[in-house]
């Protein structure tokens, strides 16, 4: 197995993690938030968007850039 198909079954794993837990927080909306709510929560702190956009920029660099 490849560097580069394991990163893709990475990614197909997280994909697919995500899908299933905004699945399990549309039926349970008393116990779980949709991935909406949380970038909303996300959204409403400078400090919050500052780190996500880091994050973002490191995965996508350690992660997509070839």
């Amino acid at each position: 197995m490849t560097d580069r198909t394991l990163v893709l079954l990475g990614f197909a794993a997280l994909a697919l993690a995500a899908v299933l837990a905004e699945l399990t927080a549309r039926r349970h909306p008393q116990r779980f938030t949709t991935l909406g709510e949380t970038l909303d929560l996300l959204r409403r702190s400078r400090m919050a968007r500052v780190l996500t956009v880091l994050v973002w920029a490191w995965l996508g660099w350690h992660f997509l850039a070839r």
